[in-house]
């Protein structure tokens, strides 16, 4: 392989494939990236056999080739490199790269042994544009679970059915679901997408800025999403996702509509005394208002009073403030409802326009 390419290009297509450079596994190739020379351009991947991410860049392509190279030092050469262009070129496993200031050499590993990331295009099922979707999944990835105690709920439900996409994520604690409007849907098909490849998808979708649309396309047992020149393929969660639907309310005692930057700054207010114990804030829906209370027994206590414009019935509840405030961090729209019955069932929070999107939050069990 021999190849001359801007350090620009060079540099990112190198950083969308190395984030998943294989740090969990022992095998040693997994920790590299795969450089492959071919038809006027240079194909990056990397894996962990989990995930694999796979990108292209334009090049001068002298000789056809591949190599593998460990990723995270081809990553950090390449940053700190200021030169214009870099030439590559491999021989023997060891690829050599020169500019016009810089020279190293790399040893590498057999391209031979690098797993070979499927490509499943083909079975698209829908192609969306890149801001609907990254913002449907930061909306929802707040709710998955952080560990894997329950496989299922550490990761995405994608639901597709006529004209329409559902992303639902819960952690038993809370849960978020998002409608997407999706005309031309005509299938019925659901999957759980792991939590990694999500993060995956909105690093890469936030770094190739000219990729409007994003494809999804999934076989029984793997995902992709196609963004620009770059691919992710990953496995999917096996087993059945909850039954969600069952525990959304329909029906609420006490409605509170109110500014959502006023709401934050009481909740973080909170959520300072709430650290020493079970980040336990409660909230009591009053004629006036919201008033947010927390107690930290060995440093002291807050209480914030929210103008709100409150219907039904007077409630206090309690609530994860950490919980709370991710929802809260996500919203754009300036107003936010916030609905709840009592303090033993889920509370709601959503933005006052929005209809295609729910956040649903348990309460905390208190002592009196």
């Amino acid at each position: 392989m021999k190849i001359s390419c801007t350090q620009e290009k060079l540099n990112r297509g190198v950083s969308i494939v190395t984030r998943n450079d294989g740090n969990r596994t022992t095998l040693p190739v997994l920790s590299n990236v795969y450089l492959e020379a071919k038809d006027g351009e240079l194909k990056l991947s990397a894996t962990d056999l989990e995930i694999g991410v796979t990108t292209k860049v334009g090049a001068k392509v002298d000789s056809e080739g591949a190599t593998t190279v460990p990723a995270r030092l081809i990553s950090e050469f390449i940053a700190a490199n200021n030169d214009e262009n870099i030439e590559l070129e491999s021989s023997d496993l060891t690829l050599h790269l020169k500019s016009a200031r810089y020279e190293a050499n790399i040893k590498g590993i057999d391209p031979a042994e690098f797993p070979q990331i499927p490509d499943i295009a083909k079975d698209s099922l829908i192609e969306m544009t890149t801001s609907d979707l990254t913002r449907a999944i930061s909306e929802v990835i707040i709710a998955c679970a952080t560990d894997d105690t329950r496989p299922v709920l550490s990761g995405i439900y994608f639901k597709f059915s006529k004209d329409s996409l559902h992303l639902v994520a819960t952690d038993s604690y809370r849960l978020a679901e998002k409608k997407i409007e999706a005309p031309g849907v005509d299938v019925e098909k659901e999957f759980i997408v792991p939590v990694r490849t999500m993060q995956e998808v909105l690093r890469i979708a936030g770094s190739v800025e000219s990729a409007k649309k994003i494809a999804i396309s999934a076989t029984e047992n793997q995902v992709s999403f196609a963004i620009g020149g770059s691919q992710i393929v990953s496995r999917l969660i096996e087993g059945a996702f909850p039954n969600y639907k069952q525990i959304i309310p329909t029906s609420f005692r006490s409605k509170a509509d109110l500014e959502l930057g006023e709401l934050i700054s009481a909740v973080k207010m909170a959520a300072l005394f709430a650290r020493q114990g079970a980040n336990n804030i409660k909230i009591k829906f009053a004629p006036a208002g919201l008033v947010i209370t927390s107690v930290a027994d060995q440093i002291g206590d807050n209480i914030s009073h929210v103008p709100a414009q409150v219907t039904g019935d007077e409630v206090e509840i309690a609530f994860n403030a950490k919980y709370v405030l991710d929802i809260l961090q996500v919203l754009t729209d300036k107003k936010v409802l916030f609905e709840v019955n009592d303090k033993a069932s889920p509370g709601v929070i959503k933005s006052e326009k929005s209809k295609d999107y729910v956040y649903i939050i348990m309460p905390l069990r208190v002592e009196e």
